[in-house]
């Protein structure tokens, strides 16, 4: 049976109950199952063929290609009816989806519009003054788009280690599946190997795709030695060989068999097994278990029915059950319950343990930086100095947000865990983790002279040192009858000269030095002041979402039981004849609850088991690292699971 079918059947027998507030349930259940689309990034180095990987996979060229100038703004492509192009631009300062203006375009147009002036630099401006383009979008009628995925070509990057590499590891949290695009050229790099670490921390579907395999005969020894790296890494990664010019040639020929030698059929394959086969098992799973919710639900009233019907004499042990525990559910309402103070408490703490988190991670920063700037001249090397500080600050803020999400899931299960008589379904999305666009908030960084004199400058400043030499030696050599010039006077001019361009040489760094570590203890301390803001409110929003989503589950279980207690008290008035025909219709409930559970059963997996309270304070660490009592050390670098609380600091990490 189909989900739809089985969601329908579902609320026919809800209506026949007489039970809306389960159809309620059942209507949101229906709205999840038809929004889980799944976004698919693919990114990479620069000029690893990206872009021609997502042209042949959806069969039209609508990411630029060029041998020098490529896109660097991400280009989305879904399905659509009908195909479609738009570009996104956003107003100068503007940070917001409200303040995207969208421009639709012809889509035979849109490759040509990404590779011109307008798409060649980010932030590149139009005609229009006050704009920039920042993204763009495309819709196409194709078969692999039409089951919910989602691509997203992400700009090439020049280096995964660099600032833009980092502004492509904060989309992460974002994406449920990552191809890595590396060409055959050579092996994996060390770059490549620590991203695809990162991204497995963030979503479970990693591949490594290794393209242009028509351009390098030595490609299987390249896969092979990738494959030895991936090992030697402990990565376990699927890695998939293709040409996407090989693959534009079969798609225009119709040729099988070229189309088999592109290897594009072994990456379709794996994205519709491991990705969206993988999305169709989790919405089942979804599915399942809410509809499952709702079917508790109506056998639990239809049983406390049928035992008053079926037992008068039980009626009042009934009733005192459903009564006290329709008392529980109601004080589960109450702003004083325990599980409101466990999120209160909870948000307080995190926002204090995050706060200190990314603090340290910037002094940590800042005393590199420092080090870096005594170590050498900043003038000299300040462009790559204000890469590697963007990039280590980006790095920096989005691992604190990362955490910052583990623990938001981690207090979701904690608050859950008070709700004993009640199944809280499925947890609601807690987004924390997405630092795209947060650079944007701070400013540059600004230029540090870089220390570069000219001839006349130099000749000046010798002048200047060695006329007192000249003038002071001259003297007393005139004492014993020499001219005022004269060799030892020229000499003790040129050494003090020579000393003097090397004191100002050295008085020009000490300033130079002084001025970048002042613009990076201003630049860390914007970042503290912006990041720390937008993570405070990202952690009350993650506050209001679960008491939102656990005062529903508190007022459904009290709905529930309402419903439970009404119908045993009609049953308690109900003549022998009444009781006799709603005996009946209790029995042909029942029986089609237990149908219904029956196919639901069938849609997908078990649920995992839920911890015990026991299991619970053995996975949860102290804060600041050290495990809580009866609890054995583990270490940040693993994945932590769900309901475990990882807050630390970043010196222990």
């Amino acid at each position: 049976m189909s989900v739809l079918k089985l969601i329908d059947r579902c609320e026919t027998l809800c209506r026949e109950q007489e039970r809306p507030d389960l159809l309620q349930r059942l209507a949101a259940t229906r709205e999840r199952w038809g929004a889980s689309d799944i976004h698919l990034l693919v990114v990479g180095e620069f000029k690893q063929g990206k872009s021609m990987l997502v042209n042949a996979l959806v069969g039209a060229p609508v990411c630029p290609v060029d041998d020098d100038i490529a896109t660097s703004v991400p280009l989305t492509v879904r399905h659509a009816e009908q195909p479609e192009a738009a570009l996104l631009w956003s107003a100068e300062g503007g940070l917001l989806d409200d303040d995207l203006q969208r421009e639709v375009v012809e889509i035979s147009t849109l490759a040509q519009r990404l590779n011109g002036p307008e798409g060649g630099r980010r932030g590149w401006a139009d005609d229009t003054p006050g704009r920039r383009l920042i993204a763009a979008e495309a819709g196409l009628p194709r078969r692999l788009l039409a089951d919910g995925l989602t691509i997203v070509d992400t700009p090439g990057v020049g280096g995964l280690g660099s600032a833009h590499g980092a502004a492509t590891r904060s989309v992460l949290p974002t994406a449920h599946a990552v191809l890595l695009v590396t060409d055959a050229s050579q092996e994996l790099t060390a770059p490549e190997a620590d991203f695809l670490r990162q991204a497995l921390n963030h979503c479970p579907h990693v591949a490594v795709v290794v393209t242009k395999t028509d351009l390098h005969p030595e490609w299987r020894r390249v896969v092979e030695l990738n494959a030895e790296r991936l090992r030697g890494e402990g990565l376990d990664l699927p890695q998939i060989p293709v040409s996407s010019r090989l693959r534009t040639l079969a798609a225009g020929s119709r040729d099988e068999a070229l189309n088999t030698e592109s290897g594009f059929p072994e990456l379709v394959r794996h994205i519709r097994g491991a990705v969206l086969a993988r999305r169709d098992q989790v919405a089942r799973r979804m599915v399942r278990h809410d509809v499952d919710r709702v079917l508790e639900a109506l056998s639990g009233s239809l049983e406390s029915e049928r035992r008053v019907l079926s037992s008068p004499d039980q009626m009042p042990a009934v009733m005192a059950e459903l009564t006290e525990a329709r008392a529980r559910a109601e004080a589960l309402k109450k702003r004083s319950a325990k599980w409101q103070q466990t999120l209160s408490d909870g948000v307080a703490d995190l926002n204090s343990d995050l706060e200190h988190d990314l603090r340290d991670r910037i002094r940590t920063i800042q005393a590199e930086a420092e080090a870096a700037i005594d170590a050498g001249d900043p003038g000299r090397a300040w462009p790559d100095f204000v890469r590697w500080l963007e990039d280590r600050t980006a790095g920096a803020v989005a691992d604190t947000f990362s955490w910052a999400e583990q623990n938001a899931v981690w207090l979701a299960v904690e608050v859950a865990a008070h709700f004993e008589e009640a199944d809280t379904g499925r947890p609601p999305e807690i987004s924390v983790a997405d630092t795209a666009g947060m650079a944007e908030r701070v400013r540059p960084l600004g230029h540090v002279d870089p220390g570069h004199l000219g001839i006349g400058q130099k000749a000046l400043i010798g002048m200047k040192g060695s006329y007192g030499g000249v003038l002071m030696f001259g003297i007393l050599t005139s004492l014993a009858g020499m001219s005022l010039i004269n060799p030892i006077s020229l000499g003790a001019g040129l050494l003090l000269g020579g000393k003097a361009f090397r004191d100002d040489a050295e008085a020009r760094l000490a300033r130079r030095r002084a001025e970048a570590k002042s613009m990076v203890r201003r630049q860390l301390d914007d970042v503290v002041f912006q990041t720390g803001k937008i993570l405070r409110d990202r952690l009350r929003a993650v506050q209001r979402t679960l008491r939102d989503h656990f005062a529903e589950v508190a007022d459904d279980l009290s709905r529930s039981l309402g419903q439970s207690v009404a119908g045993a008290q009609n049953a308690a008035r109900a003549t022998s004849q009444q009781r006799d025909a709603r005996l009946s219709a209790i029995a042909r409930g029942e029986e089609a609850v237990g149908r219904l559970r029956a196919q639901v059963a069938e849609l997908g997996g078990a649920e995992p088991r839920a911890a015990s309270p026991a299991e619970r304070d053995r996975r949860r660490p102290a804060v600041g690292g050290a495990p809580a009592p009866g609890a054995s050390g583990r270490s940040t670098a693993a994945t932590p699971d769900q309901g475990e609380r990882v807050v630390g600091s970043g010196a222990e990490r």
